[in-house]
């Protein structure tokens, strides 16, 4: 019998072919912030947003659900003066961009052991944030993350999960759809990466993040 073939009963003879899957190379990896390199607590957030503008919870929240406020903030289609100028209309208030961030950064806790594998990463992968914020958050999240490149929905103009928000954040990172992964904790933001031509998953912890990054050979 010939060497690499397989003699069967009948007598025939098929090769054996040793099918091996490989990695693709990549140069980018875009992480979600808030649930997985971060806890987020939006109630805390009201609470000392609140308190700024010497109001009720339910009363900020109300203006900012009721007038869409926060998430035209998140597309972009109002910046930070225009938000804070609608808020204080609303609520006879006087609330400062640090206002805004000082609550931010109360209620984001870093996930410590996530971002420390960011600081393993192969250097020659570029590593970016991709989150739906607006531009009132980007500098609290940039605080946090200080060596890594914040790319907010607000500055994009468009918002995960749509396909064209992976493909802005690509091509602000000068990388191919195909040469990058996204992770995020929501299973619709990964499927968004995926229609936009992404190698895309979920993670919830360091221990799943590490074995994404470790399967797909970005860590050093």
């Amino acid at each position: 019998m010939s060497q690499g073939c397989v003699n069967t009963p009948q007598h025939r003879y098929f090769p054996i072919i040793t099918a091996t899957r490989l990695m693709p190379a990549l140069n980018a990896l875009l992480l979600d912030f808030d649930g997985l390199l971060a806890d987020y607590d939006h109630r805390r957030f009201l609470q000392h947003l609140a308190e700024a503008a010497a109001c009720t919870v339910p009363q900020l929240d109300t203006v900012l659900r009721s007038e869409s406020l926060e998430l035209a903030h998140a597309r972009g289609e109002l910046d930070g003066d225009q938000l804070l100028r609608a808020l204080n209309d609303h609520l006879d208030c006087n609330l400062q961009a640090n206002d805004w961030q000082h609550a931010r950064a109360a209620a984001t806790v870093p996930r410590r052991d996530c971002v420390a594998l960011l600081e393993r990463v192969h250097p020659e992968v570029s590593v970016a944030i991709l989150t739906n914020n607006g531009a009132l958050a980007l500098p609290v999240i940039q605080q946090f993350l200080p060596r890594q490149r914040v790319l907010g929905s607000a500055t994009l103009g468009i918002r995960k999960p749509d396909p064209d928000a992976y493909l802005a954040a690509c091509n602000a990172l000068g990388c191919e759809p195909a040469r990058a992964l996204f992770v995020d904790h929501l299973f619709r933001n990964v499927q968004g990466a995926r229609t936009a031509g992404l190698h895309a998953d979920t993670a919830y912890h360091a221990q799943s993040l590490r074995r994404l990054l470790r399967r797909f050979h970005l860590l050093g």
